[in-house]
This record gives C-alpha cells, structure tokens and sequence, in this order.
C-alpha cells in the first residue's frame, strides 16, 4: 500500500509503538501473519497526514492501481496550489479543471462533496475522538461518495483505529486468498474468521497482508 510510510514526531513515535505492540499480538495468534512479519519487518503508518488529506487520496484511489492514483492526486494537488491541498482550494477548481486532474465525472462531483463536508466543519480527529468505529462510519457515509471501504480506510490512515478489518478490500482478499490458500468462491464468512484471531489489531493483520500482495 503507498500509504505504509512515516516521518519523525512524537505522533509517529506513538503510532509506530502502537503497531509494534500489534505486531507482537498478531505474530503469535496467527502463524501466517507471522511468517509474513518475518519476511517483511515492521509496518508503518504516516501520523502526520491530514484526515482531509486521506479522504481526498481515498476518493481518487477508489477503484485505480496506487500508480494511476498516485498520478491523479499529484495533478489534482498542483492544480489546487500545494502538495497538501486544502478543501476550499478544491472547491475553487471548476468541474473541467477536475478532470482534466484525471478524475471521472462522477469521481469529480464526489470530491466536492466531501470537500464541502470538510470545509464546513466537524471532520478534524478530535471529533471523532469519543465516537466508536460504527459511529464514525455512520458520519462519512453520510456523504455522497463515501462508502464503507473509503470509511475503513479514514478509520485506518486518518484516526488510526487499530482493529478495522476493510474486507471489501480487493487487494486485502487477493493477499488473503493466496496466503491462506482460499478458493475464489470462498464465502466472505471465511475471511472474518481468520481475521477474529487478530483482535483487537485486525489493522496490523491487515496491514501485513497489503505488505505481502505489493510483493515486499
């Protein structure tokens, strides 16, 4: 995943224990996961991104290689004025502007969407800090454009919520598929169960095997 990075803050320093601790607990609950800690070493998180920020890449990535989304949201922050752009600086961009970034139309109308959610207000982490996983689900979802796997990854890359399990995930089922030798048919059921022996850090889990599908 191109999200898995870090830089040095006190935030990180946190987050990075935080995933060690998880590591710990996933390597000796699941023999998978922990052949995969072996083969790539910690995980990591960046804790210095912006829940706007992570929503913004979230809606791009939606249904694109990390390499064409990478390459949209490189276009459409430049277009915006910065690397990192703010919410009324997408609003400003007309819908041509948009998708001469690479977006689709409809991609386009969701990224004002949840930029004029942003910029209203109410999105910063410390409103979600007393709401639990289902209540912040319920909130984004709310927004046009936003589904559960777009809200799983705000829970994991924005509030860095340590036992979400995204299972609508393509990528996360295609690296569970080939680690624990599933059938392309095999129920969805399947999947939470192996996920259950990674609580409360199905995130960590998660993460191991994004690691292990980008062939790292």
């Amino acid at each position: 995943m191109a999200w898995l990075d870090t830089r040095n803050s006190a935030a990180a320093s946190q987050l990075q224990r935080t995933l060690r601790s998880g590591t710990e607990h996933v390597r000796t609950r699941d023999p998978v996961v922990a052949r995969l800690v072996e083969r790539v070493g910690p995980v990591e998180m960046r804790a210095t991104r912006s829940p706007y920020q992570v929503m913004l890449e979230t809606i791009v990535s939606q249904q694109l290689s990390t390499h064409a989304a990478r390459a949209i949201y490189g276009r459409l922050a430049k277009a915006a004025g910065g690397r990192v752009p703010r919410p009324d600086a997408i609003l400003a961009l007309t819908d041509s502007e948009l998708i001469a970034c690479g977006l689709s139309r409809s991609k386009a109308v969701y990224v004002r969407n949840i930029s004029s959610a942003f910029a209203a207000g109410g999105f910063e982490r410390r409103a979600f800090t007393r709401r639990n996983d289902a209540e912040v689900s319920q909130t984004l979802t709310a927004i046009k454009g936003v589904g559960p796997w777009s809200a799983h990854m705000f829970l994991i890359f924005a509030l860095h919520r340590m036992d979400v399990f995204p299972i609508g995930d393509l990528g996360l089922r295609n690296a569970m598929a080939a680690q624990y030798g599933l059938r392309r048919n095999t129920p969805e059921r399947r999947y939470h169960a192996i996920a259950e022996a990674w609580r409360p850090y199905r995130t960590v889990g998660s993460l191991y095997l994004w690691r292990s599908y980008d062939g790292l």
